[in-house]
């Protein structure tokens, strides 16, 4: 039955995105460090949107059917971008775009967004070291004064052999969220995801 209803999601979502969307249809993960992600942050992320003077714009790094379903959860323009032009049919028209993380700079220009969420990045697809250091040069320079970066990585020697050091241009702090007393919180899960709160200096 739970085979026949996820064949039947896809089928939807192959007729007409917006329809699925409509009716209600995403692909959600089970998991301990998602359900962190899309109750407690994106929780604090929609009450930081509540009390500005303009539209949240958010960019999301990695698009794919298991995350297609956040613009729904969050109060912000959605922006997201995937290197691989096959998940281009999760993005919001206009929003979207293939490329590169170590490249969005050129693209998207400076102080172009409030947050920038980084989720699973590390150790798939931005790799080692001077990975991580390409992609916070990169977010320093999307990111308006105070804007927010949300980076998420698995805390396992397969994924990040090497100390996530995030300097250079941002502070680590710690969130309004409860549960949450340092900038690195570990979510209990056999991953060891790590979300870090940082903001852009200046």
């Amino acid at each position: 039955m739970r085979k026949l209803k996820y064949i039947g999601k896809r089928a939807l979502f192959r007729l007409s995105p917006a329809l699925a969307e409509r009716c209600g249809v995403d692909f959600r993960l089970e998991a301990p460090n998602r359900d962190f992600l899309e109750q407690h942050i994106f929780g604090y992320l929609n009450r930081l949107a509540a009390g500005g003077q303009a539209p949240q714009e958010l960019l999301f790094l990695g698009l794919d059917k298991h995350n297609w379903h956040y613009p729904r959860l969050l109060r912000a323009n959605f922006h997201s971008l995937d290197i691989l032009p096959r998940s281009a049919v999760y993005g919001r028209p206009g929003r979207h775009w293939v490329g590169d993380a170590l490249q969005m700079a050129a693209h998207y220009g400076a102080d172009a967004f409030d947050v920038v969420i980084a989720n699973g990045v590390l150790g798939s697809g931005i790799d080692g070291q001077d990975g991580l250091r390409g992609l916070l040069a990169q977010c320093r320079v999307v990111l308006k004064p105070g804007g927010v970066l949300v980076l998420g990585y698995n805390d396992l020697p397969e994924r990040t052999p090497f100390p996530v050091v995030v300097d250079g241009g941002f502070e680590e702090f710690v969130p309004d969220i409860d549960g949450v007393i340092a900038s690195r919180h570990m979510v209990d899960d056999p991953f060891r995801h790590v979300y870090c709160f940082c903001r852009k200096a200046g």
